[in-house]
């Protein structure tokens, strides 16, 4: 985020940006956990092949943690293309319809992770009143109920399986927060 006067800028910007847009449809955060993935080791210097991962090449969390510390360069590598493709997908593709406008800003985390809050306007001209307005037909909920429903989608399925992410010498349930001793 840098310094206050930076940071002052933005919200100038975003407040410009609401003044002329009205409030943002969707505020979303995107955190990628650079330590779990193989592309951010593969960045890092890790030999990995990237078509074909096996459970026995990704090493234990420590030491994933420990590369990704230090190789800052490569760990903004990684946000930037993972941010890119995303940005590219939902915006400029338009996975999420047609887009008035967004805004976003990068921030690290106290370990030095990087994640993006991203502001996005719809393209549709639907104001708060007409929302309130149309929220009262059923058949209108209905429809919104479905299309949220269609856009909003979120799987953490793959991310369950202990072994392909921790050391399997240590029972833990997927819930348990990782110790580092």
């Amino acid at each position: 985020m840098g310094s206050a006067n930076s940071r002052t800028a933005l919200r100038t910007l975003i407040h410009a940006l609401i003044n002329g847009q009205s409030l943002p449809h969707i505020f979303l955060t995107l955190n990628p956990v650079d330590i779990h993935s193989p592309v951010a080791l593969y960045f890092a210097g890790v030999k990995l092949d990237l078509d074909n991962i096996q459970i026995e090449q990704l090493i234990n969390t420590y030491k994933r943690a420990e590369i990704i510390a230090f190789h800052p360069v490569a760990t903004a590598k990684f946000f930037h293309l993972l941010i890119t493709n995303i940005l590219n997908t939902m915006i400029i593709d338009g996975v999420l319809g047609p887009i008035k406008a967004y805004f976003g800003t990068a921030e690290s985390q106290g370990r030095g992770s990087l994640h993006l809050h991203l502001l996005i306007w719809l393209g549709h001209d639907m104001k708060l009143a007409d929302m309130e307005e149309r929220i009262q037909d059923a058949n209108f909920r209905d429809k919104l109920k479905a299309y949220l429903e269609d856009i909003i989608k979120e799987d953490l399925d793959d991310f369950k399986d202990k072994h392909a992410f921790e050391d399997s010498n240590v029972p833990r349930s997927f819930n348990t927060p990782i110790r580092l001793s």
